[in-house]
This record gives C-alpha cells, structure tokens and sequence, in this order.
C-alpha cells in the first residue's frame, strides 16, 4: 500500500514519437521498467517545446526542431528503483531525425524501431501511453 511519503506531487512530461523511414523509437525505461517514447520532466519556468529538445540532446544526443504537439495521456506509475508513486500528465509531441543515436544508459537499457500498431499493441509501455492511444483513436500519422 503507498503511503502519503511514497507519493509524488503530480509531474508534467514531455515526450516525442522521433520518426525515422516510417518506424517510431521506443525505449525501455529501467527505472520503470516499461517500454516508452523518449522524454522527461518539465523543469521550472521552461516552455515545453524547449524541453522537447533539451531531453532529446540529453536522452539521445540528437538535435530536434518544430517538434509538433499531438495530445496528452495520464497515468499513475511505481518507481522501482525509489519505491515510491508518481502521477503524471504526458505531454506528447513529435519529430523527425536522421542523426545516430546515443542512448543515456540511465534512462534506457534497450531501444527499438515500431510502427504506432506495434506500439499500441506493446502490454508493457508506460499507461500514459496507453491512456494518449485511447484518447485519440482516430490520430493520422
């Protein structure tokens, strides 16, 4: 059962369906173990499409510009590896890159390149996901 000190103020996300020859990155997060876009918090005082792309160049070592905003998913998850809850408002956007990929071994263990199908068919992607997939049946790609 979670206490009031294993919980989290509710935290705002940024993340990105990076786009490369039709196929979407996802990423295996550790610390949650799930699979997801890439992206991060908000830090305070920061516009959101500034934290788009601070979190690429920090997550992934790419460069992206116009990311474009599609909608917004909720979900509540565990931290595994603190123990404690989070409830978060995921705001996702989406870009394109050609550049090579870095992967910060903190924030992903393992990558892969999906179509949005196999995506919404993966059981282990983070809720918030799951929650932006439901909210927007219809979204074109």
């Amino acid at each position: 059962m979670m206490t009031e000190e294993n919980r989290k103020k509710p935290t705002v996300v940024c993340s990105v369906f990076i786009e490369r020859d039709g196929k979407y990155l996802f990423v295996h997060d550790p610390r949650f173990r799930v699979w997801r876009v890439p992206g991060g918090r908000v830090e305070y005082g920061e516009i959101v499409e500034e934290t788009v792309k601070r979190e690429m160049r920090e997550e992934l070592g790419i460069t992206i510009t116009n990311p474009s905003f599609l909608g917004f998913g909720q979900d509540m998850q565990y931290k595994h590896s603190k123990g404690r809850e989070t409830c978060r408002l995921l705001l996702l956007f989406r870009a394109t890159t050609d550049e090579e990929l870095t992967l910060d071994p903190h924030e992903a263990t393992e990558h892969k390149w999906v179509s949005i199908t196999e995506m919404k068919n993966e059981q282990e992607k983070e809720g918030a996901l799951t929650d932006f997939f439901k909210r927007n049946p219809d979204l074109q790609w």
